[in-house]
């Protein structure tokens, strides 16, 4: 496992480096999902989810019997729904389990070892606060960094609180404002306005890879338009090297450094391949910009999380537990809300 801090610094924006084919989805989400990853901190965690986060889950799912339904809202690939098929094997149990999100997913087919989603059944397109399950049918709700994105928020809670009835038990790990998360989205957030509006670099290396495909890939002469676009991209590109001295935790301008290096590269044989090269990178950072402004919102003051369990003692499940949960001493990935009767 890689420290908590370089967890935190990929948890909302992992994705492989290279681009491939441009997805059948526009949805953000959609497009992560398909990338293939088996969940949002993939690079910061080599397979499913260990350590800390790992240990909380498996402490639900041992209060699980055999043939009882888990449901994994927000699921993406589902690596929650794998843990829990996962330790019930070891267990010696079968149970019934579901993943559910909001995005166009597909695990078996996007992400690898589709052989080890045998027995999981996906629900692709499906809101958190309309599941397709009966009242009181589900023994366990998962949900980690997914139930605070939903809204209306009170809709979704009500959702699970209908679905695990008088003897179900739901449990959440929440994106919290005190958390690591938290802190490195605020340096992700700058870093894409500093791509995107500030020195607008992206439509800057589009221009001039532009200018070769309408002339040669020798230098420009001195005086001509190329040269006036090759120096603003130049300056553009100091402007980013030093927001990245200042912004240590924006992953996003290292990938922004691989995409334009790389376009670079391919301007050099081939202008017209570099420019749908640049097209497809410019996409996948688009798509990682909404997707951290989803984060944004996403996160959750101790105050409204303190909410959540007032709300679910309110309605009947009085031994709900609030918890922080570190990694590491110092290193907070967010807070836990177990709800139970």
């Amino acid at each position: 496992m890689v420290p908590p801090e370089e967890h935190a610094r990929t948890v909302s924006h992992d994705h492989a480096m290279s681009i491939g084919p441009t997805p059948e989805s526009g949805d953000a989400w959609s497009t992560l999902w398909r990338a293939g990853v088996l969940h949002s901190c993939s690079t910061a965690i080599d397979g499913n989810y260990d350590g800390e986060m790992a240990a909380f889950w498996k402490a639900r799912f041992d209060g699980l019997g055999t043939g009882q339904r888990v449901v994994d809202i927000g699921t993406g690939n589902g690596a929650l729904a794998l843990l829990a098929k996962h330790h019930a094997a070891q267990r010696g149990l079968d149970l019934d389990i579901h993943g559910v999100d909001a995005a166009d997913i597909d695990p078996p087919r996007w992400a690898s070892g589709a052989d080890s989603f045998a027995g999981i059944t996906f629900h692709p397109r499906t809101g958190m606060d309309t599941l397709p399950f009966d009242d009181g049918s589900v023994a366990l709700v998962t949900s980690q960094y997914a139930f605070e994105y939903s809204r209306p928020r009170d809709a979704t809670l009500h959702e699970v609180f209908r679905v695990i009835g008088s003897t179900g038990s739901a449990a959440f790990l929440i994106h919290s404002s005190d958390s690591l998360i938290s802190s490195t989205a605020d340096q992700q957030r700058e870093a894409c306005d500093l791509v995107f509006d500030r020195t607008r670099i992206l439509d800057l290396a589009h221009d001039w890879v532009s200018s070769l495909v309408k002339g040669t890939t020798q230098p420009p002469r001195a005086g001509s338009e190329a040269t006036s676009i090759h120096r603003a991209f130049q300056q553009a590109s100091t402007q980013v090297v030093a927001g990245a001295a200042a912004l240590p935790e924006a992953a996003i301008l290292r990938k922004t450094f691989h995409y334009l290096h790389t376009t670079l590269e391919h301007a050099q044989t081939s202008p017209a391949h570099a420019l749908e090269y640049l097209a497809r990178a410019r996409a996948d950072l688009e798509a990682e910009r909404v997707r951290l402004q989803h984060l944004s919102a996403a996160i959750m003051a101790l105050t409204e999380i303190e909410q959540l369990r007032t709300q679910s003692i309110a309605a009947g499940y009085g031994s709900s537990v609030l918890a922080p949960l570190d990694q590491s001493p110092g290193s907070r990935m967010g807070w836990t809300l177990v709800v139970s009767r």
